[in-house]
């Protein structure tokens, strides 16, 4: 939807090759777009006044340990999970796509269908590597260049590339056994989301909201090593209908979506917000985007995932304050010769956004979302100052510009060729 021609795509393979890279930008004044699996929106990993580094050629995975697993950042997370067969670990939280790559995920955030019990990635890495705007290498951990961690982990690549990642691993299942359960009733719906998110109930937990029918859909899904009763697991929930049960010994790829389900020839706009807990039966009983604005599923899909952990401690990932909250997306699927019906409902994701923002919701940035000054300033309070006193200090040169956020001034109308 966002067409920029870069003047060069970089191809590194090494974290050395990154650095001079880097190096090279910040002395002759080029501003440097990052890319790794492509799954931003928005643009955000294109440029037409600079270079595209693409990060997938840093792609190696090795295990640290039985506890830690080693990934550079263009490794992608379905590469992760299989370095990791066998050894019945896997990291706390995987994200739905597994071609998204570590580093950009660990840039934005990283949530997934195990967040009601360990929250974001960003929380789950125990020191990174990071080649900042000035080409340096550095190591960094909460106790080791902190301020530089704390930039990077939902930083939107704006202050560095994380190069090589520590994250760490938890026990996993030698099975993932899921069920899909319909609900009519969006208050006991809300219920039993509460009391499985309360209890810790299920490992798993994705919901989709169907407004055209008046139904939501909840994937429900546990890791296990023996057998065990279907009708206890299930016991007291209120759902309508148990459609179907899933079994599987694919664990750490069983929550992620094939890839053939994101086309590079179909428009993909969408949006994702984290909003308090409180607002969850708002959002289940009033649509907030016409449902004649998306396509009919598979198409469309609204979704809802319960997060949990309370604080995250990335400080600029901004979610809203409490013990829960939750992360709502909308997503539509349109054709090569739909665009103009897909760059409408993007400006009908930007008209919610401020309703969103007004129930005390933050964006997730996992991707351009269209802010200006006045949005930014309120989005990251009082982490913005601390945001650009991170620029100024770990890229002076704004080799990782970027007009769509809110770090750094404007780039010079023309600078040196590529």
């Amino acid at each position: 939807m966002t067409r920029r021609v870069p003047e060069a795509v970089a191809t590194p393979e090494s974290v050395e090759e990154v650095a001079s890279l880097v190096r090279r930008a910040a002395r002759d004044g080029i501003r440097l777009a990052l890319r790794g699996g492509g799954h931003s929106q928005g643009g955000r990993s294109l440029t037409d006044r600079g270079v595209v580094l693409d990060t997938t050629g840093l792609d190696r995975v090795q295990p640290a340990g039985p506890e830690v697993v080693r990934a550079q950042g263009g490794a992608r997370w379905g590469a992760v999970v299989d370095a990791l067969n066998g050894a019945r670990r896997l990291p706390p939280v995987l994200v739905d796509i597994g071609e998204a790559t570590v580093g950009g995920t660990l840039s934005a955030g990283g949530i997934g269908t195990s967040s009601h019990r360990y929250g974001a990635q960003v929380e789950q890495v125990e020191q990174l590597e990071v080649v900042t705007g000035t080409g340096d290498r550095i190591r960094c951990s909460p106790t080791r260049n902190a301020g530089l961690f704390d930039a990077v982990r939902g930083g939107q690549g704006q202050f560095g590339i994380i190069t090589e990642a520590w994250i760490r691993l938890r026990p996993a299942g030698k099975r993932f056994r899921q069920y899909e359960l319909h609900y009519h009733d969006f208050d006991r719906f809300a219920d039993d989301l509460e009391n499985m998110v309360e209890a810790d109930r299920f490992d798993h937990l994705r919901a989709e909201l169907r407004h055209r029918e008046n139904l939501i859909v909840l994937l429900a899904a546990i890791e296990y090593d023996e057998e065990f009763d279907d009708g206890r697991v299930l016991d007291a929930l209120g759902h309508d209908e148990h459609v179907y049960t899933r079994d599987t010994a694919s664990v750490g790829r069983a929550g992620m979506y094939p890839s053939w389900g994101f086309s590079w020839l179909h428009y993909h706009p969408w949006r994702d917000w984290m909003l308090p807990w409180e607002t969850l039966r708002r959002l289940l009983i009033e649509p907030l985007l016409d449902p004649a604005s998306t396509p009919h599923r598979p198409w469309g899909w609204v979704g809802l995932y319960p997060i949990g952990r309370g604080e995250i401690e990335a400080p600029l990932f901004m979610r809203p304050p409490g013990e829960r909250v939750i992360s709502y997306s909308v997503l539509a699927v349109l054709g090569e010769f739909q665009y103009d019906q897909a760059a409408e409902l993007v400006k009908e994701l930007e008209g919610i956004d401020r309703t969103l923002v007004g129930l005390g919701g933050k964006s997730y940035l996992s991707g351009g979302v269209g802010y200006g000054p006045e949005q930014w300033a309120e989005h990251y309070g009082d982490m913005l100052e601390q945001g650009l006193r991170w620029k100024r200090e770990f890229d002076p040169e704004q080799v990782f510009h970027r007009a769509d956020t809110p770090f750094g001034g404007s780039p010079p109308a023309s600078g040196p060729r590529a």
